[in-house]
């Protein structure tokens, strides 16, 4: 199934085939042997995702409300035709001779076409507004599902980098163990050292052990789930592009959370979805209402029958016919006031339901701004955590060999970078998936955001199909 094949008219996913078009992205499947990027990644989940594909076609359905509502309004052509053998037995009775049966054999038949087209008809006006909010309820669903693959997208290739992240930190923190412990050994044997310093270095290596095949797990466990959204074969990615070294954030679109909140009441896709949806609860109760008005029909007809009736046996009538028909309610024991009453339950609960999500929809804004806010902070401050780490390391070696430091402090220090870089790789993609999610609650993610994510994915990393830095 192809990208385009799957993108309807005035979608998120055919507004970014062409961007990609303008900017000269190619649309493909990402062949075997080649690093993933996150576009491939986002073109090949548009392909194969299959919550993105359901979507469409709940949108498919959705959209065709417009055309059954519609339908109340235009006119409606029927025709019929009947033909039929009869057997007739006729009985005079009280005769001269008494009861006289006489039987007969004929063929009838019946044949019509009718036109009704409404002229006065409160119910499908209120389908017809029912149906066309119904739709655009769907397509604004629809939208923010769109959008939502980029999210979703986003955050299993970050969470694939930062556990590949991890994979290879815990194997540079067992590789730094390993050496220092070899170190110990050397100065044990020649009486330098003491079986205490082997002792420490020997656990901490094990404890690096442990790290590592947790590490090399969740790295597994990420690169399958990428694989389930992407369809791209484990053991075909064969690395996978990560943030350079030097990635500095930088400034979204809006610097106020004010500004954020405005952008979700006016654009965020569920909100928009969910007024929709109150104007159709709304409409639905006032085509419950319609059962106590009177309607109007235009009728037209014209027929053909022929022994239709015991009196008109081998009679042929034709019959045309045109006029008004007026359809006045009196009583339905109840059922119109129910049902109204009922509908306009649904229009008030539909009402308090938009609340919730606008309740919900501006705290998860205002979530992410602080995610967002507080990354920015965070990765400046990390950054400065790892740089005095290195320079920790560098130092207390050198001050275990002048007898001031331990064995210990270089086992700790050598912790703390490993923490630090750790820590920095995870602030770095809560970030990138905050500034993401960010747009997406305030209805503002475009398909141009894909291409400018994509150019922090410039560093090629480990070979994922081995499960190995």
């Amino acid at each position: 199934m192809s990208v385009a094949n799957l993108n309807i008219a005035g979608c998120f996913a055919r507004r970014f085939r062409q961007w990609a078009v303008v900017t000269g992205i190619s649309l493909f499947t990402v062949p075997a042997a080649h690093a993933l990027g996150l576009i491939e990644a986002y073109e090949a989940a548009l392909a194969h995702d299959p919550v993105y594909a359901a979507a469409i076609k709940e949108n498919e359905a959705g959209q065709l409300n417009r055309t059954i509502g519609r339908a109340y309004l235009l006119p409606t052509l029927s025709a019929n035709y009947a033909d039929y053998r009869n057997w007739l037995r006729q009985t005079y009775l009280n005769t001269r001779i008494g009861d006289v049966s006489q039987d007969q054999r004929y063929r009838s038949f019946g044949g019509a076409i009718a036109l009704r087209q409404p002229l006065v008809n409160y119910e499908g006006i209120a389908r017809y507004r029912y149906g066309r909010a119904l739709a655009a309820a769907s397509t604004a669903t629809f939208s923010g599902k769109s959008k939502d693959v980029l999210v979703r997208v986003l955050s299993a290739y970050t969470e694939t980098l930062f556990a590949l992240d991890q994979l290879t930190l815990a194997s540079a923190q067992k590789r730094a163990y390993d050496l220092q412990l070899s170190a110990n050994r050397k100065l044990l044997e020649k009486g330098e050292g003491t079986r205490t310093d082997v002792l420490e270095t020997h656990a901490r290596s094990d404890i690096a052990d442990a790290d590592l095949i947790s590490a090399r797990d969740a790295f597994d466990n990420a690169a399958h789930a990428l694989e389930a959204i992407t369809g791209i074969p484990f053991d075909e990615m064969q690395g996978i592009d990560g943030l350079s070294e030097d990635f500095r954030p930088y400034q979204p679109q809006a610097e106020r959370l004010a500004d954020w909140r405005e952008l979700a009441m006016t654009q965020n896709d569920d909100l928009v979805s969910a007024r929709h949806s109150v104007e159709a609860a709304r409409q639905q109760a006032e085509i419950q209402r319609a059962g106590f008005l009177p309607r109007v029909d235009l009728v037209a007809s014209l027929g053909q029958n022929q022994s239709n009736t015991v009196n008109t046996i081998n009679q042929r009538y034709a019959t045309k016919a045109v006029g008004i028909e007026v359809t006045i309610p009196i009583f339905s024991g109840g059922l119109v006031k129910g049902s109204m009453d009922q509908a306009f339950a649904n229009y008030e609960r539909a009402q308090f339901d938009l609340d919730d999500r606008t309740n919900r929809v501006m705290l998860e804004v205002r979530k992410q701004f602080n995610l967002h806010e507080g990354s920015i902070g965070r990765i400046a401050a990390l950054q400065r955590a790892v740089e005095s780490a290195s320079f920790l390391i560098a130092s207390t070696r050198k001050s275990v060999a002048g007898g001031l430091r331990t064995n210990v402090d270089v086992l700790n220090a050598e912790r703390q970078m490993y923490e630090s870089r750790r820590d920095l790789a995870r602030a770095r993609y809560q970030y990138l998936l905050a500034s993401v999610q960010l747009k997406y609650a305030a209805g503002t993610l475009m398909p141009t955001d894909i291409v400018a994510l994509a150019e922090q994915f410039n560093a090629p990393k480990g070979a994922v199909a081995e499960g190995r830095p």
